[in-house]
């Protein structure tokens, strides 16, 4: 009987084990890929950005030639407004949640800008949704897409996945 009990309670180890490396697996592939979309948004590759935008949205704006257009437009606004995007910090993702055959988490994102003798923090939440088990997440930016927008993008949303309300940017003046 001592056999057997320890025999179960091995195998129950082994698996609770690879259950745990597989789940720290996919934190570390969602949290790279968010940070290459994070790259991309500093580089401002559209083509990139867009291959980690949600097809649905994606097709919502118009596809790449209009999301290239709207790049342009923000960047001559930035620009004249002396503002600038710095630095992109993704934070680590949430709970894994899986929802009508999607795995689901969030990240925090904080976006540092110069803006004139300022910086401006601002902390926001990516949604991250994989329909490959983890191999490829897309990316909502909470503070670009909230409420019923955030669900025109991402209709098959969980109702368990944790969305933290957006924080006032944060300005910080450089003497």
């Amino acid at each position: 009987m001592k056999k057997s009990l320890s025999s179960f309670v091995t195998v129950v180890a082994v698996v609770l084990c690879q259950n745990l490396a597989i789940a720290q697996n996919v934190n570390a592939v969602v949290k790279a890929q968010a940070n290459d979309m994070a790259r991309a948004v500093m580089a401002k590759d559209v083509n990139k950005l867009a291959g980690y935008m949600p097809p649905k949205l994606l097709a919502e704006v118009g596809g790449k030639d209009k999301l290239m257009v709207a790049r342009d437009t923000v960047n001559k606004m930035m620009k004249q407004f002396g503002a600038e995007i710095q630095k992109i910090t993704i934070g680590e993702p949430s709970r894994m949640v899986t929802y009508k055959k999607q795995l689901q988490t969030t990240l925090p994102q904080t976006t540092e800008i110069k803006f004139m003798a300022s910086k401006v923090f601002m902390e926001s939440t990516l949604i991250a949704v994989s329909e490959d088990k983890g191999a490829h997440w897309y990316f909502v930016d909470t503070s670009v897409y909230r409420g019923d927008k955030v669900k025109s993008a991402l209709p098959d949303l969980s109702p368990e996945l944790v969305i933290p309300p957006m924080k006032k940017p944060r300005i910080v003046t450089e003497e």
